[in-house]
């Protein structure tokens, strides 16, 4: 009997999934290597499965960098067919490095500061064409903070910008108010110290929903 439960279950299952969004997931996760960033398999499918169920008009991610985020949600839009995805990221060394210290946090600042952003912009552009994501995309070349005036509301929020307690806090305080009441947020980098904060600013208005990534990004919903 238990055999017959089991079989039935996984007949049910096999008739629930899509096919289709099977294959946009394996698209995702064969893409994903050829893209310039830091985001794995687990957190770009958790990213994907959030915007099939919440199918969002406007999601707007802080901190593109080379799209490994971006394209895998650009792909979810256009899988539906709907929905913009807006990219902000000043692709800038100055921008990046002034929050940090030369001296304390030699390391980040040499880092960030070696980066050729303009050849990695150009790259992720192709990436958006290639992948025929350029209807489904705004692209803003420029801070956080001048980006905003230029967003209303906000379905699903991705920040990823500068992990500084500075940046971090900019970016909670300027675009948690433009995301919609039930909308999320997804936060990265919530196990470095300078996020503290921030997540901290995103609890007194939001619950936390999940967290993946090895504990290195956090999901909320607004209340």
């Amino acid at each position: 009997m238990k055999k017959f439960v089991l079989v039935f279950m996984m007949f049910c299952f096999a008739l629930q999934a899509d096919p289709r969004e099977d294959a946009l997931k394996r698209n995702i996760s064969q893409l994903l290597p050829t893209l310039d960033g830091w985001c794995s398999r687990e957190k770009a499918l958790e990213f994907v499965d959030l915007v099939l169920e919440v199918k969002p008009q406007v999601y707007v991610e802080i901190g593109v960098f080379g799209g490994a985020s971006l394209i895998p949600v650009a792909s979810a839009l256009k899988f539906l067919q709907q929905g913009i995805f807006i990219g902000i990221d000043p692709w800038d060394k100055g921008e990046c490095v002034k929050y940090f210290d030369p001296v304390r946090d030699p390391i980040n600042y040499q880092w960030w500061s070696s980066l050729n952003f303009n050849q990695i912009h150009l790259k992720f552009l192709k990436a958006i064409k290639a992948n025929k994501l350029t209807p489904h995309c705004k692209i803003i070349r420029d801070t956080s903070e001048r980006a905003a005036p230029q967003i209303a509301a906000i379905d699903i929020l991705y920040i990823d910008g500068n992990f500084s307690d500075e940046g971090s806090l900019q970016d909670v305080r300027l675009y948690l108010p433009k995301v919609c009441s039930g909308g999320y947020i997804w936060m990265n980098d919530t196990l470095c110290d300078p996020k503290q904060n921030a997540i901290d600013l995103l609890f007194d208005d939001c619950e936390l929903i999940k967290i993946i990534d090895q504990g290195n990004c956090m999901l909320f919903q607004k209340r």
